[in-house]
């Protein structure tokens, strides 16, 4: 259903070259996750399918609003006190984008709206499931440089309760000829204290938990990709996920009987297509 609307978006994007100073861009993936590891937390270490979808409309040299799409499905049967992840969520992004050029080679991407996160299948007592939604203004940024890429996001939740979220790293890109590339990214995640306790729960009975704001894990990621034909792709990366704040390791570790992992190894397999 997802490449079939790639599909008729891809259509409308080839008629509307023709019009004067309007864009209309951008991708649809599907990506095989060995292990869900979401905003620096691993629940599970199974398998899932993560899927994409973002248009991109801009008219002359005033930037871009964009709509995002991601649904994320386990596909292992996980049924816990809290939710039945088949399904597990939706993601919808609304933003406006805007590329800075500042030299040659050298400029600052732009991304700022707002994120709804659907999960539907949550049931209490967790946290925040009356309406199942949870709200987060959303701000990412990237300096694009000749040689690597840094970024920086920032999410400020205001619901089902109050924090702020963050993600930076660096990412570069190695062309390797003959429709090969190869990319490499290292990232930290992490929030203020809020978030973090949230995220990572004090269901430790021994002892109290005592969060502080800051980053929570550390990632390196390779991925090799090929083009199959125009525009498309496919891919394959070899990811690490290690948990690098102390508290959040005591959960982990208490909790590692349920598939909680703090330090994990996975690999993606996926296909992309762009227009």
């Amino acid at each position: 259903m997802l490449f079939l609307i790639v599909a008729v978006v891809a259509a409308a994007a080839s008629a509307s070259e023709g019009a004067d100073g309007l864009r209309l861009h951008g991708f649809a993936d599907s990506i095989y996750y060995s292990a869900n590891v979401s905003r620096g937390k691993v629940p599970f270490a199974r398998p899932i399918l993560f899927q994409e979808f973002e248009v991109d409309v801009g008219w002359r040299d005033w930037g871009d609003v964009l709509f995002y799409y991601a649904p994320t499905h386990s596909l292992t049967a996980i049924r816990d006190s809290v939710s039945r992840r088949l399904f597990m969520e939706d993601d919808i992004l609304v933003a406006y984008a805007y590329n800075f050029k500042l030299a040659d080679g050298w400029a600052l991407r732009t991304r700022n709206g707002g994120l709804w996160i659907l999960a539907r299948n949550l049931k209490p007592p967790y946290r925040g499931v009356d309406d199942k939604t949870a709200f987060e203004w959303y701000t990412r940024e990237t300096l694009v440089t000749p040689w690597v890429n840094f970024y920086a996001a920032v999410h400020y939740r205001e619901r089902p309760y109050q924090g702020v979220y963050f993600k930076s790293g660096f990412i570069r890109t190695f062309d390797l000829g003959r429709g090969l590339s190869l990319t490499a990214e290292l990232c930290s995640e992490g929030g203020n204290k809020e978030w973090n306790q949230n995220r990572y729960g004090h269901r430790i009975t021994w002892r109290k938990s005592d969060y502080r704001a800051g980053p929570a894990d550390l990632r390196a990621d390779l991925t090799l990709s090929c083009e199959i034909f125009e525009n498309c792709r496919i891919f394959a990366g070899i990811h690490t996920f290690d948990m690098i704040m102390d508290e959040a390791r005591a959960q982990g570790k208490y909790h590692a009987a349920k598939g909680y992992r703090n330090d994990v190894a996975y690999y993606t397999l996926g296909v992309i297509y762009s227009f």
